[in-house]
């Protein structure tokens, strides 16, 4: 586009300088800059015609095949997917976190078409990437073989279809790519919880790069980052290209391994946000009473317990005491059964950070008691 507009501006002047020789004789001082002034304003508008027709040709209107595209839907969540072609077989491509969590689910394509998938799951070690081989004779995705740097960069424009806040349509989201890993990309595209698993797919090449998988909360600022252009909540997805270790799991192992995560990681948030809430005396705390299995934690948080007359009151005193016994044993008393449940390298990577969070809960709790209730 640059060296375009340079020739057209030299051409351009050469032919405005033997013009304003041929008519120096003829023209008025004030007409010959009347004259190039039209001529300039002429010249501007071409220019301008061409680089809008030029950039409107770079923009790709890419085509997702609606056909490939899927809905995980249950009454627990909701969540995305795909069918893409992989070594010359056909998979149906999500997210772990999404698969781990689907028992019970239905996986319908967006023409409301069901899959049937294999009994066997194959998941990424070190990746939220899990595909099932399905038999299919419809549309599928392209799969990036390679990121190459020469064809895929940052700033490419990228395309995201999938399940957006599990409304189960398949709606789509326009971006760019605002960074890339050896793992993962970063995308602007602003897809929400449900849009998990989704394609995103290169405009111009038409081909899969990543799948979404989560974003990050970055709005609290520091000093440091006050004055970032990065957005406060940033989008990634895991890169399908290249090699990838698999390892192969049953899916009801894998639905087994998700629950019991899952639950793990309810009872570490909740038990958090207790945690939380009780340092801030907080009469929010006892909104997880009718929780499946921590509201008997507050079996004796009753009418006679407020906030208002905080650990001044003998009483109140009594009950937290009680009610951080309970929470101690409860976040321990599931950690071995936990460890030894799950085996597969995404759950546990995953169980390890929350176990971890989990000691920072006893240790505030145990703060909490020795500076306020002794």
């Amino acid at each position: 586009m640059a060296t375009t507009a340079r020739s057209f501006w030299c051409v351009f002047s050469l032919g405005l300088l033997l013009n304003s020789f041929a008519l120096a004789e003829e023209e008025t001082h004030q007409e010959r800059i009347e004259r190039l002034r039209r001529e300039l304003e002429a010249a501007e508008k071409v220019a301008s015609e061409e680089a809008e027709k030029k950039a409107t040709s770079e923009i790709s209107d890419v085509e997702i095949p609606i056909d490939a595209l899927v809905v995980v839907s249950s009454e627990r969540s909701e969540g995305s997917g795909f069918i893409a072609e992989i070594r010359g077989r056909s998979f149906f491509v999500t997210n772990i976190h999404v698969l781990g969590a689907a028992r019970g689910a239905t996986f319908k394509n967006i023409p409301g078409r069901d899959l049937a998938l294999s009994p066997i799951a194959f998941l990424s070690k070190h990746r939220d990437i899990a595909i099932v081989p399905i038999f299919w004779d419809g549309p599928s995705l392209k799969i990036s073989s390679l990121l190459d740097f020469q064809e895929i960069e940052i700033g490419n424009a990228v395309t995201v279809m999938g399940n957006s806040s599990g409304a189960r349509v398949a709606t789509r989201l326009s971006g760019d790519i605002r960074g890339i890993g050896p793992d993962e990309i970063e995308v602007s595209a602003k897809f929400v919880p449900g849009n998990s698993g989704s394609p995103i797919v290169h405009d111009e090449l038409g081909v899969v790069v990543g799948v979404a998988s989560y974003m990050r909360d970055l709005s609290s600022k520091s000093k440091w980052t006050e004055d970032s252009e990065l957005a406060d909540i940033r989008r990634f997805g895991y890169r399908i290209d290249g090699e990838i270790e698999w390892e192969r799991v049953s899916l009801e192992d894998l639905y087994e391994q998700g629950a019991v995560y899952n639950k793990f990681e309810d009872r570490t948030k909740v038990m958090q946000d207790i945690s939380y809430m009780m340092e801030n005396e907080s009469t929010l705390m006892t909104g997880y009473r009718d929780h499946e299995t921590l509201g008997y934690l507050f079996k004796d948080i009753n009418s006679d317990f407020s906030w208002n007359r905080g650990t001044s009151s003998a009483s109140n005193v009594i009950l937290l005491r009680k009610l951080i016994d309970r929470m101690l044993n409860e976040l321990q008393s599931d950690l071995t059964a936990t460890d030894r449940t799950l085996t597969l390298n995404f759950y546990r990577k995953s169980y390890l950070e929350m176990a971890s969070s989990r000691e920072q809960i006893i240790r505030s709790l145990r703060r909490f008691r020795e500076a306020r209730l002794e």
